[in-house]
């Protein structure tokens, strides 16, 4: 990724001397941005624009060539990206439109371009794409122009599939004080894909923030190990994710567990932050530009009495304390106040104080104090009173927050003129809420709680993974059937219940008597999702009569009869799993029985797992509470449960050819947990 954005000399191929013509914005951009290196214009029809030749084709430039950027109608990308491996490009983007977008009648033009990528070893970003920038070179090649003067050089980077978003983000970021190191529009992704930008923009040294943009993901794992090493903040904005897109599943856990909600438990577990809005991703970078807040005591100064109190709220909302401020400080404030009607407290109310200095002298001595973690300073002006003095003392907190080392949220009320003039002249975000500046200081502080805990390497005792892949090699697709399914499940020494498969209703008693009674009897036709709705469950049988009857009513869902002993009572969990397209093997587990039906609560990981993100799966669980006992119950069980979630991982894992699993119940004993009932899909 490293040759797209250190290209030493471009050629922009798609340019003319028509006014409308958006190659030529391209150029007006490399002039703009003052790019360090050389760039030629290409077009069929030559001419000259901006004082540079433009070259009939690629192959016309004198010079060798690092970066092509094509701009061309969809049908001539194939022509001119082989005149570009013939002159011995190997980096090229593609901005035309034209490809899958339109459709997949479309599909046979993308097989193309990908034939020639690999003819001649070019990577390709793109195609329908806005293209690159490099702030620190001045590599700008979007097809719109920029004013680069307005895209300061900062540590946000930037991927987007979407080229307007992309281009909105650039303003955005451009209008919060907050500058650019790199973007990359991705568009249809038919070569370069988020995952490797990803790795190169946390190898690259200016980069500190990452925001994505994307409405698919190609390589959902590698990105979630990509994320595990990072110790730079990525905020997701991934969107597409409306019910339209759900596909229909036979098992609990594939309907518990939808695309999105797959999407929104991996970007949790490896530290992804996922944002739904623009506001929102702004708040969340904001948030992390700002240095480390390390605990939750915060302190709020404020001019004003009412926005101190709103500052408060949010305090209390996001988790904050206010410690008291010293005497040193309220008496400080007291001696220059005018009324002396304000009380002084944390937060600090300075309506009554008319010494701007004096304000920085208190922010910078809150930060100092080793029980204040974060600070949000909240001030409000009217320039035609006070500007320049305010201006001044809000310009000088960038100084103050950076000697602390500590976040500082700053929040202004002005106006908009106001909140303009500060464009370009700090390097910090302003706010104009206090709730979104003490949110900011909450997601900073937590993203500094939070460890994500990478796949697990190592498979706990007792599984063979091997054997269950020879069963799994003699069982047809479709449903499994129980006693085959149980075998499986036994190589990953997962608990079931004691159980026997029944082919004759003599066996079926005689395989009671041997597990002893009480007994169930279960259809084990593969075909029933609900057996209970069905009659295709008889619990409680105590003697051989019984089970004779239950057995003949059993055939009239099919010949396979499953009998199994009755376990004694425990707290009911579904666990359980199935195969995403872009992530994996993902786990599924939370209340069982007839809880899930109520509830639909359940907590999602991508597998394997280790021991300790089973356990933080099983807290965020609802049914966590009721592990420990409630009521005078003895407590359940909890560390058996966690083991059975790493084994039923690692089974997700090993097997992709389980597309669908379902252990519901697993019952959770004081001592161990059984389960009761299981049920798979092969894909």
């Amino acid at each position: 990724m490293k040759e797209f954005f250190s290209a030493r000399s471009v050629a922009v191929i798609g340019v003319s001397n028509s006014p409308i013509n958006l190659g030529r914005a391209i150029a007006f951009n490399l002039l703009e941005f003052q790019y360090e290196g050389c760039f030629y214009l290409v077009g069929p029809r030559g001419g000259a624009f901006v004082g540079h030749k433009i070259y009939p084709t690629v192959n016309d430039i004198p010079e060798p060539v690092d970066l092509a950027v094509l701009l061309v109608p969809a049908a001539a990308v194939p022509v001119v990206l082989r005149q570009c491996g013939e002159k011995g490009i190997r980096r090229v983007v593609v901005e035309s439109a034209g490809f899958r977008e339109l459709g997949n009648e479309r599909l046979q033009l993308e097989n193309e371009v990908k034939g020639i990528l690999s003819d001649y070893q070019m990577r390709m970003i793109g195609p329908n794409c806005i293209g690159i920038i490099n702030r620190r070179t001045g590599l700008a090649v979007p097809f719109m122009p920029i004013r680069g003067g307005e895209i300061q050089r900062g540590k946000v980077s930037v991927i987007s599939q979407s080229g307007g978003v992309g281009a909105m983000m650039l303003n955005a970021l451009a209008s919060e004080n907050l500058g650019v190191s790199q973007f990359a529009s991705i568009g249809n992704k038919l070569d370069v894909d988020e995952t490797e930008l990803l790795q190169y923009y946390l190898e690259e040294e200016e980069t500190e923030i990452v925001y994505c943009y994307l409405e698919g993901i190609a390589r959902g794992r590698s990105l979630m190990e990509l994320a595990f090493k990072s110790e730079k903040p990525i905020i997701v904005h991934k969107s597409n994710s409306g019910k339209t897109g759900a596909r229909i599943a036979q098992s609990h856990s594939a309907s518990l567990s939808t695309d999105d909600q797959v999407v929104d438990a991996a970007f949790r577990q490896c530290g992804i932050v996922r944002t739904r809005e623009q506001h929102e991703a702004m708040g969340a970078i904001k948030a992390f530009s700002l240095p480390p807040v390390l605990g939750s005591r915060l302190a709020i100064i404020s001019r004003s009495g009412g926005h101190a109190v709103m500052a408060a709220d949010a305090a209390d909302e996001f988790g904050f304390d206010l410690p008291p401020l010293p005497d040193e400080m309220l008496n400080e404030v007291r001696e220059h106040s005018r009324a002396k009607v304000i009380r002084i407290q944390n937060p600090m109310d300075l309506g009554d104080l008319f010494d701007l200095n004096l304000y920085r002298s208190l922010a910078r001595k809150a930060l100092a104090r080793e029980d204040v973690d974060g600070l949000v300073f909240i001030h409000n002006y009217q320039g035609i009173f006070d500007g320049d003095e305010s201006r001044e003392l809000v310009k000088s907190l960038g100084d103050v927050m950076a000697e602390s080392g500590k976040g500082m949220a700053v929040c202004v009320f002005t106006t908009s003129q106001e909140l303009d003039w500060y464009r370009g002249k700090v390097a910090f975000p302003i706010f104009t809420d206090p709730r979104d500046a003490v949110r900011a200081l909450a997601r900073n502080r937590d993203r500094f709680r939070f460890s994500p805990l990478p796949f697990s390497t190592e498979r706990p005792v007792g599984i063979d993974a091997s054997l269950a892949r020879s069963l799994l090699r003699e069982t047809p697709g479709g449903p499994m059937a129980p006693h085959c399914l149980g075998e499986v499940l036994a190589c990953y020494g997962i608990p079931l219940v004691e159980w026997g498969r029944a082919e004759t209703a003599t066996a079926a008693v005689d395989l009671a008597c041997k597990l002893g009674f009480p007994v169930a009897l279960k259809t084990g036709n593969p075909g029933v999702v609900h057996k209970t709705d069905v009659g295709g469950v008889r619990l409680h049988l105590t003697n051989g009569k019984e089970v004779l009857q239950a057995y003949e009513d059993m055939l009239a869902l099919g010949d396979e009869v499953v009998v199994q002993k009755m376990a004694p009572g425990g707290l009911e969990w579904l666990v359980g799993g199935r195969q995403d397209q872009d992530f994996g093997g993902v786990l599924v587990a939370g209340l069982g029985g007839i809880h899930v039906e109520v509830f639909k609560e359940t907590s999602i990981r991508v597998v394997p797992i280790v021991r300790e993100e089973a356990e933080r799966l099983i807290e965020q669980c609802r049914g966590a509470r009721l592990l420990v006992g409630v009521r005078g119950e003895r407590p359940y069980d909890r560390s058996s449960l966690a083991d059975l979630l790493v084994r039923v991982s690692w089974l997700l894992h090993d097997l992709p050819e389980i597309r669908e699993l379902d252990l519901n119940p697993v019952a959770v004993f004081e001592r161990g947990c059984l389960a009761l009932d299981w049920r798979a899909t092969l894909g």
